[in-house]
């Protein structure tokens, strides 16, 4: 058994952990069991995503043991797609790094387009991407999540992105990101048996739980989804916060 578990909304706000965290996540860690962080927040890589868990929660926590869309968003790539105009920060450039594949500012020779969320987005950005994918290129987004949650409240997300480029393209994008099949089949590349997904989305998190044999979806209030939301959520099961979740695998895993 695994827990899967979503960061914005869940684990923290930012640069703000939330309450109870700290201890949940370390009696999670303590029972032995395993613990990925899958995330569609393309921003950072997984080395600094992992440092930035460790230092709110003081849980150690290692690279290897975060997902990101980013890393999804490269399992759709192939060498017939090189090279790639980035539309994004540095987690999708380490990502594209890593392959092996070269990157362009050249929109005509771009044979794909990855987009992530970017905070300093332009115009030019926008205009060589909708230039790349009328040329032929194809259209990658590491995600489609409208917005994301923050100390500060909610703020645009990729998918905010996304929606600008598909707009002047006319072209809809292949998603990477939860709850899309490159990241399930990213995530059974790690984890063999059943897994609890623990988030705050139910388009996202929830949604990537969904007719997956042994996959469990546990739905917190801390983020995205309200009361009136978790509704009609779908989830398996819906907790105030991410201590309560941690209490409800725990329970589970003591009574089997």
């Amino acid at each position: 058994m695994t827990v899967l578990c979503d960061l914005d909304g869940v684990i923290y706000r930012g640069r703000r952990v939330l309450p109870g965290v700290k201890p949940a996540l370390a009696r999670l860690t303590d029972s032995g069991i395993p613990v990925l962080f899958i995330t569609n927040n393309s921003t950072r890589t997984p080395q600094a995503t992992a440092e930035k868990i460790s230092t709110l929660t003081g849980v150690p926590v290692q690279a290897d043991q975060v997902l990101t869309s980013a890393l999804a968003a490269m399992t759709l790539l192939d060498d017939s797609d090189d090279p790639l105009l980035i539309v994004g920060e540095e987690g999708v450039r380490s990502a594209v790094e890593e392959t092996g594949l070269t990157v362009t500012d050249d929109p005509l020779s771009a044979g794909a387009v990855v987009v992530g969320l970017t905070r300093s987005l332009t115009y030019e950005m926008v205009s060589a991407s909708m230039q790349a994918i009328m040329n032929g290129a194809r259209f990658i987004a590491t995600n489609d999540d409208t917005s994301f949650p923050t100390e500060d409240g909610l703020v645009p997300g990729c998918g905010a992105i996304v929606a600008a480029i598909a707009a002047a393209s006319g072209v809809r994008p292949e998603v990477a990101g939860k709850p899309n099949q490159a990241m399930k089949d990213l995530i059974r590349s790690r984890v063999d048996g059943d897994a609890w997904i623990v988030g705050d989305r139910v388009d996202t998190d929830i949604a990537l739980a969904a007719g997956v044999p042994g996959w469990r979806s546990i739905l917190v209030l801390t983020g995205i989804s309200d009361a009136e939301t978790a509704a009609n959520s779908g989830a398996d099961f819906v907790v105030d916060d991410f201590p309560a979740a941690a209490d409800l695998v725990l329970r589970h895993q003591q009574q089997s």
